[in-house]
């Protein structure tokens, strides 16, 4: 599958081989038109004012190079079918490019460790997946090839991707050094099976309430209504909706302990303390999609990973997807996650290594990723594609994009993640009060950041 489902996973604790985003709606975001210092010169993307620009870059685009061209291309591995989709897409472009030759190298495990490595030794791949937490390192140190002067050369419009994938592979004035290659949001997986015999209806227009009543119908023979761990990057998408944030507007305090993360924690763990609902390993699962597919839970969060997982574990359950619940102000939150294209600063062959990212984040590809049922398209006209129709559970993760938050905070992000999920595990296991816990939380966050952060 072209999005890693495997990563993403690793955000519920599961020990296999996404990569979240920044707080976008957090830290607003206007492009700006021209671009100011740092080589900025080119497409303006969205601004990113949590990962700083790098001092020197190059600002104009390279000329193609002549005669023979070799590229090295990487990316994490998740399964066969990814590394075959991604082959296809590098074939493909190397009989539309026949002087530049490309070599796929996907890397099994540890990506980012190995990557780091590599560019430490100066010696990475020309073209490459960043996630955002790469990104966030090697843009300010200048290690990725800036992309903006390409893009405005070759008309490429940063307008036609979503702005919330594409702003975490930006800088603060808004220079772009990654396109974001495919994504995901959430969705409530539900059993429609238990559904149907509970007498339960479609849950796309269920509100919180809705959903901690259908849990408690839900939950008998020893079958519990939902499956939710103690995990960031579940509980967040119910803290946005409710009006909350995880970070402040400048990335420098914790936000998810005010009223609106109180109230969101209180109706998160409540599935918990009315034993309507369990963390996976209650039920001797690794993570959701297992204590669902096993049909230990009728309901849970999870992404478009949920549909290559079932059909290859589990393919005589029967489920659909439908949006996450409306918080009590109507409002519903989501999470994004994704990855990018991206080149090495120091390439050889910098407007080849270009070509390739302009080719896989391109139309035609992306449609080919879609129909292929691997992932959601990050170019914003392809939601109208007929494959959403003949597809609606896809159709409700690709909603998500209108209303969703990034799962990634910067510097902070592995701190908030490990806190979070502490909080919500106090809460749950050992009684501590919503408050207490978040407070807790909050106050190590705050701690990290301030001991972290440039002066």
């Amino acid at each position: 599958m072209q999005f890693n489902w495997q990563r993403a996973l690793r955000r519920a604790g599961v020990t296999l081989t996404a990569a979240g985003m920044i707080a976008l709606a957090a830290c607003g975001g206007s492009a700006s038109p021209n671009g100011t210092g740092n080589g900025a010169s080119g497409a303006q993307g969205p601004q990113n004012p949590l990962i700083s620009c790098p001092t020197s870059t190059s600002s104009t685009a390279a000329a193609p190079a002549t005669g023979q061209v070799t590229l090295r291309v990487a990316g994490f591995s998740s399964s066969p079918a990814e590394d075959a989709l991604v082959q296809q897409g590098l074939n493909l472009f190397m009989a539309a490019n026949p002087n530049i030759k490309v070599t796929w190298n996907p890397i099994p495990t540890d990506y980012e460790t190995k990557m780091r490595a590599d560019i430490a030794a100066g010696s990475p791949a020309d073209v490459f997946y960043v996630s955002p937490n790469m990104a966030q390192q090697y843009i300010p140190a200048g290690k990725l090839l800036n992309l903006s002067p390409y893009m405005a050369r070759d008309n490429v419009a940063p307008s036609s991707f979503y702005t919330n994938l594409l702003q975490p592979f930006d800088c603060s004035n808004g220079t772009i050094y990654g396109i974001p290659k495919d994504w995901n949001t959430l969705g409530l997986i539900y059993n429609t099976a238990m559904f149907k015999a509970a007498g339960l209806g479609d849950p796309s227009n269920w509100n919180w309430t809705d959903l901690q009543n259908a849990a408690q119908k839900l939950t008998t023979n020893g079958v519990y209504g939902i499956s939710l761990p103690s995990d960031a990057s579940r509980f967040g998408a119910f803290l946005f909706a409710n009006g909350g944030q995880m970070l402040s507007a400048n990335g420098k305090t914790a936000a998810f302990n005010n009223a609106q993360g109180v109230a969101a924690a209180t109706f998160y763990t409540s599935f918990y303390a009315n034993k309507t609902g369990v963390r996976p390993a209650d039920v001797g699962a690794g993570w959701d999609g297992e204590a669902f597919g096993k049909q230990e839970v009728a309901m849970t969060f999870e992404g478009g990973w949920m549909i290559p997982f079932m059909a290859q574990t589990y393919p005589n359950v029967q489920y659909s997807i439908a949006p996450l619940p409306m918080a009590p102000n109507g409002q519903r939150g989501n999470l994004i996650y994704t990855n990018a294209w991206g080149a090495y600063s120091g390439t050889k062959y910098p407007d080849a290594a270009w070509k390739v990212i302009q080719f896989m984040t391109a139309m035609n590809y992306q449609q080919q990723v879609l129909h292929d049922g691997f992932a959601l398209p990050t170019i914003k006209s392809l939601e109208s594609d007929s494959y959403f129709t003949y597809n609606p559970g896809f159709a409700n993760l690709l909603k998500g994009a209108a209303y969703g938050h990034a799962d990634f905070y910067g510097i902070a992000d592995t701190i908030v993640h490990t806190e979070v999920a502490n909080a919500l595990d106090s809460i749950e296991v050992k009684g501590i009060p919503v408050t207490q816990a978040l407070n807790t939380a909050a106050t190590n966050v705050n701690t990290y950041i301030a001991q972290n952060s440039a002066p």
